[in-house]
């Protein structure tokens, strides 16, 4: 099956390509973390589309696609204006989770990214999550030789963390999407965006792991905390960092609503 924008093989992987456009780079003109994440998401979506199970097909059978987590690991970040081959496939459920791989590859065939996302399918009228089973079987299925282990490591808390920064971000009527909440970037955005420049301007994010765990909105109140196991760790060259999203409820009281953790590497190391 094929379109101008995506093909799907006899495997039921689906193939696109993008082009790293130069508002997609950062000021070394080096492709932005938030770009490999749109592409995950856009490559998903054209899949899914092809299969009849997009998120217009699903609002019509009262259902919608919502992320719920997603990892990442970057190999390298292209630069303008490469295009990025790009292969997805879904895997069988995971309890109420539907699995996705998306991949990325330079002209050459050499691996830039990898991620592994979990999709949940809800109901729109009770907001609770759907058994995934038969969506899988519309979107088709890899052959098992083709398979990745999907289960991703459980999430501990470190009481050792420490404060390193905060962000109180505005939420603006683009961050929303056709779910009417936060598009999944948005978040991840945010969580950089409280970094110092003098940091991100060393070091660029090697992996991510993030968790969606509570849909919000325009009007909503958030804040972003970036914590690093010690006090110095902004000025290490390979520091892992934990962020927190907490909502600020009418009552007073605070809610986790996005929690990840980002690896980072000099950024030369992923050129």
């Amino acid at each position: 099956m094929k379109s101008d924008l995506v093909s799907i093989d006899e495997n039921n992987i689906a193939h696109s390509s993008f082009t790293t456009y130069s508002y997609e780079t950062d000021c070394f003109a080096e492709a932005r973390l938030a770009f490999y994440f749109q592409i995950v998401q856009e490559a998903a979506g054209m899949h899914a589309a092809m299969r009849g199970c997009s998120i217009n097909n699903l609002h019509k059978e009262g259902k919608t696609w919502v992320i719920t987590r997603s990892s990442m690991e970057i190999m390298r970040y292209t630069c303008w204006p490469e295009v990025i081959e790009v292969q997805t496939w879904a895997q069988e459920p995971i309890r109420l989770h539907l699995p996705r791989v998306v991949k990325g590859f330079d002209k050459a065939g050499n691996a830039l990214f990898t991620a592994k996302t979990h999709w949940a399918i809800l109901d729109m009228d009770s907001g609770r999550p759907l058994r995934p089973m038969d969506m899988s079987l519309r979107i088709g299925l890899p052959p098992a030789d083709h398979t990745l282990d999907m289960t991703l490591p459980k999430k501990q808390d470190d009481e050792n963390q420490v404060l390193l920064c905060s962000f109180k971000p505005t939420i603006a009527y683009l961050d929303t999407d056709r779910n009417l909440h936060v598009n999944n970037i948005s978040y991840l955005n945010w969580a950089l965006e409280s970094l110092p420049s003098a940091f991100r301007n060393r070091c660029k994010v090697a992996s991510v792991d993030v968790s969606y765990l509570r849909q919000t909105y325009l009007e909503d109140d958030l804040c972003v905390y970036t914590y690093g196991l010690e006090q110095d760790a902004l000025f290490g060259d390979e520091p892992t960092l934990r962020h927190t999203i907490m909502r600020k409820e009418k009552d007073g009281t605070t809610t986790l609503v996005w929690s990840g953790t980002t690896g980072w590497k000099r950024r030369e190391d992923l050129r």
